[in-house]
């Protein structure tokens, strides 16, 4: 699948086009599983992929379907059984998960969405699915520029590159967007054209929603056949910062990050890319710094003087010799773990319990004795050291038994295609092994 089929670059593609396509780049034998809730995108990706690969027997490829049912309406437990009753026509395994448990009061869809994808992830674990796909068109394409857009700040330009047309979730399994340089019109002619209905959900009405309000705001704008891709530089910025990245950056113990002051000579957009995901990595945050502060820090970087600032919960530490970045020691929360049981603390670290009794994880503060090589800045190390991790257990606060290792929080739950080259050169850089390859 090309990349600019998937973005809707060139105009936009018919869905049984999109599904022979992305079909033929996937590596086989295959098993997909699609994410279905019953309305027209997701039941046109179910049909298309179905009906090409009726068209060959021999293919190496397995459909399965699942339908994530949030619990938020009452409806939607007779609508999962009603797209149970479409995969069966159609001969399409299907499997029912619900969302279990208290929702938040704020930030629901995010919070629909991370269940959602933990879901479909554990689905296709017991499934032995390889790969799963959801619907998004260049219709919700439009309206996360459009969304993005209206968050910059006046002066700014450029609303990033939208959608992926693939993304890495928690490490375990990509998410592929087959539809993404289609039109929803054209999914729903497809759709009509074949006799086959579709669910609409009053969510897509409740004008609360952002996405909503934008929607019927774009409803009003003449339709685009095509979007700006801006996947493809974003890859090539992610090379490019990779390179600097194995040139010019080492990491120790996980929490300090040294970079050369040669590096500070380079491409200005590199050092826009790459210190962002940095500062995120090193402050165990998903995101990098606000614009404004980040505007900051590289313009300070920029200027070259020797001092020292802080954002995003990261000590920016300029040098004669270099950039170094470590955690600030303050806002960092205990962590406890029960039993066997495993968590990430302060963003930064994923810790294992090997103990039979729960663990309280802490930073190490004054008592961190972690070895840093010779030559590095006593002061940096000073401050890596105490905001690396202590376990302990009991009421004397013995020493406890656990595995840890570096967490890369803007990487390791959601990793988008254009950003695997650099995720991968960094996850090397902290000892980790390299995320899994995309299946096409």
């Amino acid at each position: 699948m090309s990349l600019d089929a998937v973005t809707g670059a060139a105009k936009a593609q018919m869905p049984e086009a999109a599904a022979a396509d992305f079909i033929h780049s996937l590596f086989k034998p295959a098993h997909i599983l699609v994410a279905i809730s019953g309305g027209s995108d997701s039941t046109g990706l179910l049909a298309a992929l179905a009906e090409h690969l009726k068209s060959l027997p021999n293919s190496g490829v397995t459909l399965s379907a699942a339908t994530i049912d949030h619990g938020l309406r009452a409806e939607a437990a007779d609508e999962a059984r009603e797209v149970a009753a479409l995969c069966a026509s159609l001969g399409i395994p299907h499997v029912i998960r619900r969302w279990q448990g208290e929702k938040p009061k704020n930030g629901i869809m995010a919070a629909a969405r991370e269940a959602r994808y933990g879901l479909l992830a554990d689905i296709a674990a017991e499934i032995s699915a390889n790969v799963i796909v959801t619907a998004h068109t260049i219709d919700d394409q439009r309206e996360t520029l459009a969304m993005r857009t209206a968050r910059l700040n006046e002066g700014e330009v450029g609303a990033g590159t939208g959608i992926a047309d693939a993304v890495l979730f928690d490490r375990r399994i990509w998410i592929v967007r087959p539809l993404l340089g289609c039109r929803r019109a054209d999914i729903r002619a497809y759709l009509d054209g074949r006799g086959m209905p579709w669910l609409d959900d009053p969510s897509n009405e409740d004008v609360r929603y952002e996405r909503v309000r934008t929607r019927k705001h774009l409803s009003l704008e003449p339709a685009l056949l095509s979007l700006p891709d801006a996947s493809t530089a974003r890859a090539a910025l992610s090379a490019d910062a990779a390179a600097w990245l194995e040139a010019y950056v080492a990491v120790h113990a996980g929490a300090l990050c040294a970079i050369s002051r040669a590096a500070l000579a380079a491409d200005e957009a590199v050092i826009a890319y790459a210190i962002p995901y940095l500062a995120a990595v090193f402050g165990g945050e998903p995101y990098g710094p606000g614009r404004e502060r980040m505007r900051r820090i590289l313009d300070f970087i920029a200027e070259g003087r020797p001092g020292r600032r802080t954002a995003g919960g990261v000590v920016f530490d300029l040098r004669r010799d270099g950039l170094y970045l470590m955690r600030e020691s303050r806002d960092i929360r205990p962590l406890v773990l029960a039993a066997g049981a495993d968590g990430i603390w302060d963003g930064r670290f994923r810790i294992v319990n090997h103990e039979a009794a729960a663990i309280r994880v802490e930073a190490a503060g004054a008592t961190g004795a972690m070895e840093f090589p010779e030559g590095l800045p006593k002061g940096a190390v000073q401050r890596a050291r105490a905001v690396l991790p202590k376990a302990v257990v009991g009421d004397e606060g013995a020493a406890a038994s656990v595995t840890t290792a570096p967490y890369l929080a803007p990487f390791d739950r959601f990793l988008t295609r254009f950003n695997l080259t650099f995720a991968n050169r960094l996850a090397a850089c902290l000892d980790r092994e390299p995320y899994v390859p995309p299946p096409l």
